[in-house]
């Protein structure tokens, strides 16, 4: 190859310029995102820091990948996750390998720092580059929308009971709330009933012509799972939104608490392991991603 791949800082000036360049030429994109953006979106206050990596063809970064770190535990023990995110190769240099590039020489650095895994949900064009080409396992990601009619919605709720997280990885949600709620003061949004808490967007969708508000579930927190109903209430209540929708990883143990799931139109959570142990659940929702 012709090009070199390093780590960059994206709190850099120039380096932040062409990174949302980049970006915009790649997605095709009228405008550029705000300045330190980037910066501000991997700035997760993990006990590990996130990074970017770059592919350089002699000065002019060609493309580029975010590593975005967060804490996980599985089983009592603390692992770091880190996030494929912000991806994009330049339309000049697409189909030469630069993102499978980025890709490995990222394993050996993730490997090296000691991490549990790599993960992401991965759009049409990556997704089978990362799942036929470098080893990442896909997990099917489900969706379910409940709608704000109390006879209705009562019919989702199961009568299954999640006693605890034995054997299952799950993140680190308060983190995670934290860091989207300093990107989108505006529309994330906290819930709580007795000890226990979702967090997600508020925000209005058109349908139909007309403007409707739902409410996307980014994460939830429960105490105890016959919490939830009540949860749920108090969120369309506090919210006064038409619909709240769940998006979530096909092994997340929450998932048995609710009917209704649909297999979702968007591509699954993928993952790479490096020092991980097998795990039979994957307590993740749509939250940590990047886009969410």
């Amino acid at each position: 190859m012709s090009y070199t791949i390093t780590i960059v800082d994206p709190n850099e000036q120039a380096i932040d310029l062409e990174l949302r360049k980049l970006l915009c030429a790649a997605n095709y994109d009228s405008e550029l995102l705000p300045k330190n953006f980037l910066a501000k979106n991997i700035c997760s206050k993990a006990s590990a820091s996130s990074f970017f990596l770059v592919a350089y063809d002699n000065d002019t970064i060609i493309g580029c990948n975010g590593f975005l770190a967060n804490d996980f535990l599985l089983d009592g023990i603390h692992y770091i996750g880190y996030q494929s995110c912000w991806t994009a190769t330049h339309p000049d240099h697409q189909r030469k390998k630069v993102f499978s590039s980025i890709i490995e020489t990222a394993k050996i650095i993730l490997k090296e720092k000691g991490a549990g895994f790599l993960y992401g949900i991965a759009n049409n064009y990556s997704n089978p580059i990362l799942t036929k080409r470098l080893g990442f396992r896909e997990i099917p990601s489900l969706v379910l929308r409940m709608p704000n009619i109390p006879f209705l919605n009562r019919c989702y709720f199961t009568q299954a009971i999640v006693h605890n997280n034995k054997g299952a990885c799950y993140i680190n949600e308060l983190q995670v709330m934290d860091h989207k709620m300093k990107q989108s003061p505006d529309s994330v949004k906290l819930v709580k009933y007795n000890d226990s808490w979702l967090w997600g967007k508020r925000l209005k969708k058109r349908k139909f012509g007309f403007s409707v508000p739902v409410f996307y579930v980014g994460g939830i927190c429960l105490a105890a799972t016959a919490d939830l109903k009540g949860l749920v209430s108090e969120l369309f209540r506090s919210q006064n939104v038409l619909f709240v929708q769940f998006f979530s990883c096909e092994s997340n143990r929450f998932n048995a608490l609710l009917k209704g799931w649909k297999t979702s139109k968007m591509n699954g959570f993928i993952f790479f392991n490096f020092t991980m142990p097998h795990f039979d659940y994957f307590n993740l929702m749509i939250g940590p991603i990047d886009v969410f």
